[in-house]
């Protein structure tokens, strides 16, 4: 067909694996920032420039738009001493009630929930057409004993109240060094969703590329 993308001739899953690929996020797609509710929430969506690729012809605006309009991920980390800031990766407007897919990478050695679970509260508030979420968790395991291990595991209630809110949920993938006692969580939510865990990390640090 004239005018159609030479990509056109590869077979689907070939052209797949190239889109997965070619939308990959990196480091430097995020802004953080420390006014999230601000930033990410205000009446003026957030946005960042789409993929170059997606401009070129309408054919392929149409098969990328799923993927690029349908996934961000949410990224928790401290980039200076004690200086927690939050991101979104994200391609074009960023609109919660779009996405089908989020990752949220908590990229921290130590929970800090305070920082991040109100945002991650207000993206599953916002977000109920979520369908996939894949966790990629950094921080150590905390005991459950004593005053921070009942604030601990009070947080890890709300944190899974916030998952199990998102009604159209079909797939979890967890990654990284969760605490054992998550697993009775994870049944649960396996009564409605397919739930993978990985005891390896997804998201590969600066450096690792």
């Amino acid at each position: 067909m004239a005018g159609l993308s030479p990509l056109f001739q590869l077979p689907q899953e070939v052209r797949d694996k190239i889109y997965e690929f070619y939308l990959a996020f990196n480091h430097s797609d995020f802004e953080d920032t420390l006014r999230p509710q601000i930033v990410y929430f205000g009446d003026v969506p957030y946005s960042r420039p789409l993929p170059s690729l997606m401009l070129t012809c309408k054919s392929l605006y149409q098969e990328l738009s799923p993927t690029v309009h349908g996934e961000a991920i949410l990224r928790v980390e401290i980039p200076g001493w004690n200086d927690r800031r939050i991101g979104f990766g994200v391609r074009g407007n960023l609109k919660f009630d779009r996405l089908s897919k989020l990752y949220l990478l908590i990229a921290t050695e130590h929970p800090n929930w305070n920082s991040w679970l109100s945002t991650f509260e207000a993206v599953a508030e916002h977000g109920k057409n979520i369908e996939t979420l894949v966790i990629d968790w950094g921080p150590r395991p905390v005991e459950s004993v004593g005053w921070s291990g009942r604030a601990n595991l009070k947080k890890e209630t709300e944190f899974f109240n916030a998952i199990t809110s998102l009604k159209n949920l079909q797939i979890l993938r967890v990654y990284g060094n969760i605490s054992p006692r998550w697993m009775n969580r994870f049944d649960e939510i396996a009564k409605r969703a397919h739930v993978v865990r990985y005891r390896f990390r997804w998201w590969r640090e600066p450096g690792l590329d």
